[in-house]
């Protein structure tokens, strides 16, 4: 298992005793610490020194990509899985990723669906996943994100072989991963939440949603360029100017399609407080009153036919 993490102590502790409680008991924890300057390898060494599976790789600050090829790097077993160190696995995440790549040699990676949660680790909603290899494939090409990153456990040679993450490629860099992984072998999600994803407002789904939105845009034209197939237009990009603001409307938009709707309307509430200037956080606030399923087809229709 390879957890990056880089100023991650308030969270941390969760996240690693999550992996520590897996049903299934044979694996390495690799901790990479990239470069923090809080209390997060005080926090993993400590760790470190209770349980022998647990092992702490500190390096200068990278960032994600370098971090996470640190670790494939020195990865002993024949399985990579990945996790962030904000979020929390579920007790038979490993067991149940591990026996389905066992029981089919040809898929070289597997995620999950995921609960995403809010900083107080509160539900949000569901987020599914397509769970077949061509619904992936089909996916990537509309420039739609078809795997939780921090849910997926991969073959390593084949990671290895594939080149790793892409620098490059940041913060898209997964989505520029699952493309090149697919010309090895087979991806697949099982279809059930085996993660909690945290939402709050450093996370890099949040800060640095429009560069992830652009990035992920140039990585699906390239390979759609590569198929003979048209280029994907973009799409605006709705982002608050503060942390507040971004991070409420994040949670919105999700419990909009998959949560309780009193949560949406809590969240676009909150980010009308954050940003009252700004139209975004009261259209949000009006989408709530659209049932479920209209809203669905509509934004589904958007993004087949953009």
């Amino acid at each position: 298992m390879l957890l990056p993490v880089w100023n991650g102590e308030a969270f941390l502790e969760q996240a690693m005793e999550s992996i520590l409680r897996q049903t299934l008991s044979s694996f390495e924890l690799i901790v990479i610490d990239d470069g923090s300057t809080d209390r997060t390898a005080v926090i993993a060494e400590k760790f470190a020194s209770g349980d022998s599976r647990v092992h702490v790789l500190r390096r200068p600050h990278e960032g994600l990509s370098a971090t996470l090829n640190a670790g494939i790097a020195s990865v002993r077993g024949e399985y990579v899985a990945r996790m962030d160190a904000d979020d929390i696995s579920a007790p038979d995440r490993l067991q149940k990723q591990v026996a389905y790549l066992d029981a089919r040699p040809a898929c070289v990676a597997v995620g999950t669906w995921i609960e995403v949660v809010d900083e107080a680790a509160r539900h949000i909603g569901l987020k599914t996943f397509v769970t077949t290899h061509d619904e992936i494939s089909a996916a990537l090409l509309r420039c739609v994100s078809p795997m939780a990153h921090s849910t997926v456990v991969a073959r390593r040679d084949v990671l290895r072989g594939a080149g790793g993450y892409d620098a490059r490629r940041y913060p898209s860099e997964d989505l520029d991963l699952w493309f090149r992984l697919a010309e090895s072998g087979e991806l697949a999600n099982l279809g059930e939440a085996l993660l909690q994803h945290r939402r709050h407002k450093v996370a890099i789904g949040v800060c640095e949603r429009e560069k992830m939105k652009a990035m992920a845009l140039t990585i699906c034209n390239e390979a759609r360029t590569k198929r003979g197939l048209r280029p994907q237009r973009g799409t605006p990009i709705l982002a608050g100017r503060n942390a507040d603001a971004r991070y409420h409307f994040e949670c919105a938009r999700t419990a909009l399609i998959a949560g309780p709707r009193l949560t949406a309307v809590r969240h676009a509430a909150a980010t009308i407080a954050a940003e009252p200037d700004r139209l975004y956080g009261y259209a949000t606030l009006l989408a709530c009153a659209v049932p479920k399923p209209l809203l669905r087809f509509l934004l589904d229709r958007r993004a087949r036919y953009r």
